[in-house]
């Protein structure tokens, strides 16, 4: 299925020393994803097929039809290689709107026994509207200033678009995508992004999970959290969802436990394809 996914391999006298593979899960973005090799060709393996995205991308991403505006992974702060790879080359191109990084905390919430706890009357949890999107908006560009939203479908225009889930089902895969918004007082609270795929796309549980951004971290407290999360898990069906959840010092504030962070670092091809090459080669002669 070449409109959704892309593998890329780095082999040598037959042995398959590294793998990398991409797949459009947005509009207009395409996660790079299982970024693997064997310990003993870790670097040149892993620049190699970086190497073979980056070359395949800056041929692809003026073509229209390949909806191609942006190139996003995540990736553990912890782990070195894409460390120094992706964070390097935000470092390099130095330009929030260039290429943005995001940190989430990966936590998995234990559903509960029984019925699900409900809300307060007075706080509801519903589909989110244009206006909500417009203040989500707002804050993101305060608080980060960088690119996820847009990478995300986030955008006036594009964030109910139904287009990709379709050419998913018409491949045999499933890719949904829900928004809800978390209301109190007439204040927005929280934001959620849920997104469903197949086991098979499931990557690191990134692409079948729930996505929540805190924006008022005050007047959320996290009972009122888990049981948004608790309501939308039972809405859609899907019981064993994890969270990624920003800011993180939403979670450190609150003493949420989170296993690990995720960065999601996201690049604009436009504009700063030149970049990617001119860091990716400096890395190549420096491995």
């Amino acid at each position: 299925s070449p409109n959704i996914a892309r593998h890329f391999i780095y082999q040598d006298k037959g042995v398959i020393l590294g793998h990398m593979a991409m797949v459009r899960f947005y509009e207009d973005a395409w996660l790079i994803h299982h970024h693997a090799a064997r310990r003993h060709a870790l670097n040149k393996a892993g620049l190699v097929v970086l190497d073979q995205i980056g070359r395949f991308s800056y041929d692809a991403y003026r073509l229209f039809s390949m909806h191609m505006n942006y190139l996003i992974c995540y990736y553990r702060p912890d782990n070195k290689f894409p460390s120094r790879v992706f964070g390097g080359l935000a470092a390099h191109i130095n330009n929030s709107r260039g290429c943005s990084l995001d940190p989430f905390a990966f936590l998995k919430v234990d559903n509960p026994k029984g019925h699900p706890p409900q809300l307060p009357p007075d706080w509801k949890l519903s589909p989110s509207t244009l206006v909500d999107l417009e203040e989500l908006t707002d804050f993101y560009d305060q608080t980060s200033g960088g690119l996820a939203l847009r990478a995300l479908d986030l955008e006036a225009g594009v964030w109910n678009s139904n287009a990709l889930s379709v050419e998913y089902r018409s491949h045999g895969f499933t890719r949904e995508k829900h928004h809800f918004s978390l209301i109190h007082d007439g204040c927005l609270l929280a934001f959620f992004i849920v997104t469903v795929s197949d086991i098979g796309l499931n990557l690191s549980d990134l692409t079948n999970c729930i996505k929540v951004i805190i924006l008022d971290q005050e007047a959320l407290p996290p009972e009122r959290l888990y049981e948004a999360l608790a309501a939308i898990r039972a809405k859609l069906n899907q019981p064993a969802m994890p969270v990624l959840l920003y800011p993180v010092s939403y979670a450190d504030s609150r003493s949420i436990p989170y296993t690990k962070q995720y960065i999601l670092w996201t690049l604009r091809t436009h504009g700063q394809s030149d970049k990617y090459f001119q860091y990716l080669n400096r890395l190549l002669r420096i491995s």
